[in-house]
């Protein structure tokens, strides 16, 4: 599961290169190649990547947030969907996202065809796993088949930054003080944790990374087993990602990197 998608998909490594969004000036997309540190540019903002073999999916931030597809060996692009769209994820086959337009969820094939809506209502944001979508609205979190069928309200609480580990769904909850709030899909049981509220978050499949808002948006590890929370970087962060054992993130709109253990990060491109 691509948690990056959760902080903007802004981060994504591919054939040893790395490519960077812009976030200072928006002039575009930086690929830096990790071995000799030589950089390109690339033509337009993609948010929300994703990674198929040799091409990357992504909402062009430049071109009306419409859906694009970009072969990394050519660097060509093609317009995939002209609808503007939002957390742009992959699962299977398919690309789901958000519509700018109505908000509601959408999926359709890795080429384009067979486009269809799965939600009636509009939703704040999502995650897909296998052939369950769980999903926000105004009205709580639900869930439903990929196909849209068989949906169930899941919590009467609203959420952003939605993730999913195992049976759990992890979100910061707008009704109580965007506090960090663990929901066991099996139980029903939620675990609050009263001093974290991430403007950022994800994970590497066991621990929670957030930027915590309560502590000047540095960053901090949770660990979903025993509860327990640690700061592991005193930097101010947001969009924060996870590629193997490294953490990405934004700090006064410069990218930074460093271990997922934690210690000092360091800046990874200076962005002119």
């Amino acid at each position: 599961m691509n948690y990056n998608i959760n902080s903007g998909g802004l981060v994504c490594e591919a054939d040893g290169k790395l490519l960077l969004v812009d976030i200072r000036n928006y002039s575009g997309t930086c690929l830096l190649n990790a071995s000799s540190g030589d950089t390109s540019h690339l033509d337009g903002l993609f948010w929300f990547m994703n990674k198929v073999g040799d091409d990357i999916y992504y909402s062009d931030q430049m071109q009306g947030h419409r859906l694009y597809r970009m072969n990394l060996s050519t660097q060509s692009a093609e317009r995939i969907q002209d609808r503007p769209c939002y957390g742009l994820a992959l699962s299977g086959d398919w690309l789901y996202y958000k519509s700018e337009t109505d908000h509601k969820l959408y999926r359709c094939l890795l080429d384009g065809r067979k486009e269809s809506r799965v939600t009636d209502e509009p939703v704040e944001c999502f995650v897909v796993e296998e052939d369950q979508v769980y999903y926000v609205t105004q009205q709580g979190i639900r869930s439903c088949h990929v196909t849209g069928n068989d949906r169930e309200q899941l919590s009467e609480s609203v959420g952003i930054h939605l993730l999913k580990i195992g049976e759990t769904l992890i979100f910061a909850d707008i009704k109580n003080q965007y506090l960090l709030t663990a929901l066991h899909l099996q139980t029903g049981e939620a675990r609050v944790y009263a001093d974290v509220s991430p403007n950022s978050l994800n994970s590497d499949g066991r621990f929670i990374y957030c930027a915590n808002r309560n502590n000047e948006s540095s960053v901090y590890r949770i660990d979903l087993d025993t509860g327990s929370k640690i700061r592991i970087c005193g930097e101010s962060a947001d969009h924060i990602h996870v590629l193997g054992d490294t953490i990405y993130f934004s700090s006064r709109f410069e990218w930074y990197k460093m271990s997922l253990t934690g210690g000092q990060a360091e800046k990874v491109i200076t962005l002119s």
